[in-house]
């Protein structure tokens, strides 16, 4: 029998009759064994801490997830045994554990069939690769992996991708993130040359990928073990434009990505975020939510970004402001006047005609930033994201935009079909009225009882031009409905007549009197 088993055997004794108050240092910590060992379903996710992550705070405003290891203690031997026994934890993050224990708690994880998600912020050296992941892809649990503030070099690069690779039966996409661990061009590259394992998600954010690294960039898009990926951060990695041509250039071709982060990339100029602008109106393009966060756009940028959304109708969001994750960092503000916003606004509501006003964009509904975009700006953004909540024809939208910016409508080009179309634009207006019911959006822009009267005013103006456009035509028409009346009157009268002439013939047989015979 090994050392492990003995001290399983050893810890089983020992839990029967454990009062959780003597193996334990704090009151939290108390807590927190207590919870694993009953299998509390509130217990879902479970942080492990230094007790200088907490100086400063007093106990009971603990993270109530996180358990604080004192040096000195047995509090991790415990802490181990239950997390391995637990039937209900499905996330762990070790943000630290003493060296001498480091072996031995992951022998007890390793034994727990529950986790999914494991997150990895302290340095646990190469028993992350070699103990750790892979006995937890060996049995096919884990879902999502996140490794920050780790080297990985070349070789633990390759080591990583390797035991991915041991995945055998993988049910779905894995979430992979390997945050700030100084991992350059060749390490991914090696990643992506080995990498087997399907991948739904890799953020790479903060490493060395450097000005050169889209050639390798492109690889990782190239890669059968990308094929199924939805999201790509690769904020903070000093990328260049030419990288970003390079990326995009790839990402042109493929439809899978739903979401992509650029942030902190601050070598990016007006040039790459006009690449990005081309990727952006590609026809295979679907991304939904790109970070171009904590970088200078200008008004020269915002314009270029604008023309590439013209005619897109899958990006929602559009991010300039804090990076997600790096507030505490220097901010770069993007830079956009009045000027780069009037494109936005041009984008989302052009007013120079009623077909441009249709044809605007009427997807994208979050620009986020600090300050807010402009109020004219946010306003179209409130209606289109109005459009994506209900799951509303986007016309309804365009009908908003257009009774709000055309006060007069003209209906001339309707003329050449004379009458024929005025029972359309009749019903089209109805439909707009739909448009201003209690739950539209457009109410913040006018009240409930203004928006009625502008459709309406907007109806009367319609057919008075009809009107006035042919009076002859409206003339004519009338007549030709009287016309049509005064016939379909008289036919009725005469089936009338004749009906009372033939009664009245049957009526006169019957009441005259039978001949008399001598």
């Amino acid at each position: 029998m090994d050392n492990r088993e003995e001290r399983q055997r050893d810890y089983d004794q020992l839990a029967r009759d454990v009062n959780l108050d003597d193996i334990t240092s704090s009151q939290h910590n108390r807590e927190v064994l207590r919870q694993l060992r009953d299998n509390d379903p509130e217990l879902k996710s479970l942080i492990i801490e230094s007790e200088e992550a907490e100086v400063g705070f007093e106990e009971d405003s603990w993270d109530l997830s996180a358990f604080v290891v004192k040096d000195g203690t047995d509090d991790i031997g415990w802490l181990g045994y239950f997390v391995g026994k637990s039937e209900v934890l499905q996330s762990l993050c070790i943000q630290y554990l003493p060296d001498g224990s480091i072996k031995e708690f992951i022998g007890w994880v390793n034994s727990n069939r529950s986790i999914q998600e494991l997150s990895i912020e302290y340095d646990l050296g190469d028993t992350i690769f070699n103990d750790l992941i892979p006995m937890r892809i060996k049995n096919n649990i884990l879902n999502r992996i996140e490794i920050t503030g780790v080297n990985i070099g070349r070789e633990r690069a390759r080591r990583l991708a390797l035991v991915l690779n041991q995945q055998c039966d993988q049910k779905a996409p894995l979430w992979l993130q390997l945050k700030r661990n100084n991992l350059d061009a060749e390490g991914l590259r090696e990643l992506a040359t080995l990498l087997t394992t399907k991948l739904g998600h890799l953020c790479i954010a903060e490493n060395q990928i450097g000005m050169n690294g889209g050639e390798v960039l492109g690889a990782v898009i190239r890669s059968k073990a990308f094929s199924q990926l939805t999201g790509l951060d690769i904020g903070r990695n000093n990328i260049g434009n030419e990288g970003v041509q390079v990326l995009a250039a790839e990402l042109s071709k493929c439809t899978n990505i739903k979401n992509l982060n650029l942030s902190g990339n601050r070598a990016i100029t007006a040039v790459g975020l006009g690449v990005i602008s081309g990727l952006l109106g590609a026809e295979n393009c679907r991304i939904e939510s790109i970070d171009l966060s904590n970088m200078h756009i200008g008004d020269d940028g915002a314009e270029v970004l604008a023309a590439g959304l013209v005619g897109n109708q899958f990006l929602m969001e559009l991010i300039f402001g804090f990076g997600r994750g790096y507030v505490n960092d220097e901010y770069v503000s993007a830079g956009i006047t009045d000027s780069g916003w009037s494109a936005f606004s041009k984008l989302l509501c052009n007013t120079s005609s009623i077909n441009s006003t249709y044809m605007s964009n009427h997807t994208l509904a979050q620009i986020c930033q600090h300050p807010l975009p402009p109020p004219y700006i946010c306003k179209y953004l409130q209606l289109n994201a109005f459009q994506q909540h209900q799951n509303i024809d986007t016309a309804k939208i365009a009908k908003i935009k257009i009774l709000l910016n055309h006060p007069d409508l003209d209906m001339e080009p309707f003329f050449q079909k004379q009458l024929k179309l005025l029972p359309h634009v009749m019903s089209w207006f109805q439909r707009a009225r739909s448009c201003h019911s209690n739950s539209s959006p457009s109410g913040r822009v006018l009240t409930r009882t203004q928006s009625q009267k502008h459709v309406l005013s907007r109806e009367l103006s319609a057919v008075y031009k009809f009107i006035r456009g042919m009076p002859m035509v409206a003339a004519d028409g009338y007549c030709k409905y009287v016309l049509k009346t005064a016939l379909k009157r008289k036919r009725k009268l005469q089936l009338m007549i004749q009906k009372a002439e033939e009664e009245e013939e049957w009526a006169q047989k019957r009441l005259k009197p039978e001949p008399e015979y001598d």
